[in-house]
């Protein structure tokens, strides 16, 4: 399949801390499968956190080719215009499909589908849903999606929150979840003593991750075991998280480690019993299914991208992200489970992840496209 793929989240370089990689990942594995992929990616100046590469053309093995790109912004339409025609007449394959994900993407090159003459495909993230709240935006959201063969939804809560607001568009709609590296997977947790807690959480350090929420719950709720807080990551959040433990007299139980490589995370979770990550706007949150994969008793947020596969009590739990008293009580609960429902929830948990490979999701996400061109 001739695959070309639209969308700002596409790192120069998977792992840095711009932009996430689990598009890329997609892209990647569907190169191994002997596929053509045109990656376009705008780099839209006024939004961007990732500099401009100095290489703005490079390939990833002999399938991919990638182009960072630079739009022309009217900033007072909120609109970003790009030579659609130049990129048809610079394409050396003709596409099977059009893949647009995100709003900046399709506002700016859905017309690509029609100068082909290709089905176009868009993916749906938390960002498209929030802007469909303005109605200039709604209206030129429908007015593209009506030309859409197919929606890529990138998590179960956004796919219903899609189909609620979209309903005309409902039955085009499928799931794109990431997917998980195989190193995470078939690990052994190291979980030694019932009376010493380690929680942990990994995530960039931004304010909608609410590790400030976790820090107020321990301070206010402090287990009755022996704990520690481990936090990897960084971010502009880090001194105001730093300065908030020591206001609430529990650094002493909490360790910034800073950024870390993907082994180092994954020796951390297997030491590691609870996993937190209370943030909203989330899309996938595939470091909930890391944590699971490592055998972490793991809380997320309700309503969220990890909602519809962890189910609260089951697999993980579910808190409200925006109430204290909710978080507080959700770790009350998790702490005091008996071993036995501990060892059932985890196991419970690592089937779950196993379920969710980089591989398999991409070949998941590969198969809804061929439907959408046959």
């Amino acid at each position: 399949m001739n695959i070309l793929f639209i969308t700002q989240f596409f790192p120069y370089e998977k792992g840095n801390q711009y932009t996430t990689g689990a598009l890329r990942e997609f892209v990647e594995e569907w190169g191994k499968r002997d596929n053509q992929i045109k990656v376009i990616r705008p780099h839209f100046r006024h939004i961007e956190k990732e500099p401009f590469p100095e290489n703005a053309k490079f390939s990833i093995g002999k399938n991919i080719d990638v182009e960072f790109v630079k739009p022309v912004r009217i900033p007072l339409l909120k609109w970003n215009f790009y030579s659609n025609k130049r990129i048809v007449n610079q394409l050396d394959f003709k596409p099977d499909v059009v893949v647009c994900h995100l709003y900046n993407a399709y506002f700016t090159f859905h017309k690509i589908a029609d100068l082909l003459d290709v089905p176009l495909v868009i993916g749906i993230h938390m960002s498209d849903l929030k802007i469909s709240q303005n109605r200039f935006h709604r209206w030129h959201q429908e007015t593209i999606f009506k030309k859409s063969y197919a929606f890529a939804c990138r998590s179960h809560a956004y796919r219903d929150r899609f189909v609620e607001r979209f309903p005309e568009f409902g039955n085009k709609a499928f799931l794109a979840l990431s997917g998980i590296p195989e190193i995470f997977l078939n690990q052994q947790n190291r979980k030694t003593s019932d009376d010493y807690t380690r929680l942990i959480t990994v995530s960039s350090l931004i304010k909608r991750k609410q590790i400030d929420m976790v820090l107020r719950s321990l301070a206010e709720n402090p287990p009755d075991v022996k704990w520690e807080y481990v936090i990897i990551g960084a971010g502009e959040e880090e001194h105001e998280l730093k300065k908030l433990s020591k206001q609430l007299e529990i650094e002493s139980h909490v360790k910034f480690l800073g950024r870390r490589t993907r082994e180092d995370v994954v020796e951390e979770l297997v030491k590691s019993d609870i996993f937190i990550l209370p943030s909203y706007e989330e899309t996938f949150g595939l470091v909930y299914l890391e944590a699971m994969a490592c055998g972490c008793l793991t809380i997320g947020s309700l309503d969220e991208g990890i909602d519809g596969t962890i189910q609260d009590g089951v697999n993980g739990f579910l808190c409200d992200a925006k109430s204290l008293e909710s978080i507080k009580q959700k770790l009350t609960e998790v702490i005091k489970l008996s071993p036995e429902q501990r060892n059932k929830i985890v196991q419970e948990a690592v089937e779950t992840a196993n379920q969710f490979t980089t591989e398999k999701m991409a070949e998941e996400y590969l198969n809804n496209l061929h439907k959408v061109i046959s």
